[in-house]
């Protein structure tokens, strides 16, 4: 084991675990599924040390949370 528990650093070239390296992943948002860019890898299939797939900027929020449609 390492002594280093918050190292942050991933090696290159290491697949995004949550779309498996395709850099697609299935979203039902909607209610309808559809392909959408990786959020986690921003579509590059490539895992982004230290990247937050939830933080967004959007909405009137500052991008605190999702935009919503009445």
């Amino acid at each position: 084991m390492s002594d280093d528990a918050d190292d942050t650093t991933t090696p290159p070239d290491v697949p995004c675990s949550a779309c498996r390296g395709t850099g697609r992943v299935i979203s039902n948002l909607g209610g309808t599924a559809h392909e959408v860019p990786c959020p986690w890898c921003e579509g590059g299939g490539k895992r982004l040390p230290a990247h937050d797939a939830q933080k967004r900027d959007g909405g009137d929020d500052g991008g605190e949370g999702p935009d919503l449609v009445a």
